[in-house]
């Protein structure tokens, strides 16, 4: 089914609209889930939260493309759930992904002057001047939260070309964002 067909069982309030979601990006959502919180009850929560959360959205909105905008919500509806889980522990596997990125963004103490959105422009800005396959290994290792693993096997490549290359594409983020003005 076209996402235009779905959002449209949204706006007339049909309750297939859920079952129309859940078959075509169900999967990709209790992955995304399940890579931040690495406990499948937690994952599955997040996701049925997300499609409530997509029924309480729709109508006003009108999501355009709304595959990034599920996964955006499942995301963010993962990542609460990951915080309140871990609001005591860290080192989860996403957080080690996270630590990677570490030096790569502001610290806290510019946050009065750089807004995310800017920051989330300034990185976006950066990925279109990268090579497809770098673009999709740090959009999958740092939004996705995939692992190199999944990431190396999706790609057809060593684990070890994979870490090399995010860690090159990290270097190279810092640097840019040096030059923008940002760190």
């Amino acid at each position: 089914m076209e996402d235009r067909q779905i959002i449209k069982l949204f706006l007339q309030r049909s309750g297939s609209a859920i079952a129309a979601t859940a078959k075509k990006y169900g999967s990709r959502l209790l992955q995304l889930a399940g890579n931040i919180l690495r406990d499948p009850r937690d994952a599955e929560e997040a996701v049925n939260d997300t499609y409530l959360a997509l029924w309480n959205a729709i109508p006003p909105e009108e999501p355009d493309p709304f595959s990034a905008y599920s996964y955006r919500v499942c995301r963010n509806t993962a990542l609460n759930r990951h915080r309140s889980n871990t609001a005591q522990m860290r080192n989860t596997a996403y957080d080690l992904s996270l630590d990677e990125l570490a030096q790569c963004i502001p610290d806290t103490a510019m946050e009065e002057t750089l807004t995310a959105r800017e920051l989330g422009r300034a990185i976006d800005a950066f990925l279109t001047k990268q090579s497809r396959d770098s673009r999709i290994m740090f959009l999958r290792r740092y939004w996705f939260g995939d692992s190199i693993q999944d990431i190396a096997q999706a790609l057809g490549m060593k684990e070890g070309a994979v870490s090399t290359r995010l860690s090159r594409t990290r270097s190279a983020l810092n640097l840019y964002l040096i030059k923008e003005g940002y760190l």
